[in-house]
């Protein structure tokens, strides 16, 4: 089966399946899973590293250290400890709009044109059988179902 995905879509599919598990599953149906994995892998993983050289590059000065602050009081503000947060609410809302928001436009904007960019795959589909044996064997969510069923079986 030969299947057009978009580098984004492909990379959502490779990551789910990366971290899928096959226990239910008979072994030729584990076979065929971690062949479509393989033929998804070379353009995923370089789509995802593309992402993450954008991410490095553009990245504004200082913003390892506020992102570190932004993630501590998102986690307290969950949490309740809002006596301990590292920033205000005011400090923390700003941030997001004139830094975090921005940049990670920029960086959407820098990966688009490869992101929507097809490739082509190639691969034997499972069946309904193995992939009912594949959801058994993993807690995802409806969204990761859809992903994967669409795209994987026959």
């Amino acid at each position: 089966m030969k299947k057009i995905l978009t580098n984004e879509a492909l990379l959502a599919a490779y990551n789910i399946l990366n971290g899928a598990s096959y226990k239910q599953m008979d072994d030729a149906d584990k076979i065929k899973l971690w062949r479509i994995a393989r033929a998804m892998k070379p353009s995923a993983t370089q789509f995802e590293a593309d992402s993450k050289d954008a991410a490095e590059k553009l990245k504004p000065e200082g913003v390892e250290a506020m992102l570190e602050k932004a993630r501590e009081y998102e986690m307290k503000k969950k949490s309740g400890e809002t006596d301990k947060l590292p920033l205000s609410d005011e400090e923390y809302q700003n941030w997001m709009q004139t830094v975090w928001v921005p940049y990670s436009n920029l960086v959407n904007k820098a990966v688009a044109d490869i992101a929507k960019k097809e490739v082509e795959i190639e691969f034997e589909p499972l069946s309904e059988d193995a992939f009912t044996k594949l959801m058994a064997s993993n807690d995802w969510q409806i969204g990761q179902v859809t992903t994967i069923g669409e795209l994987i079986v026959e």
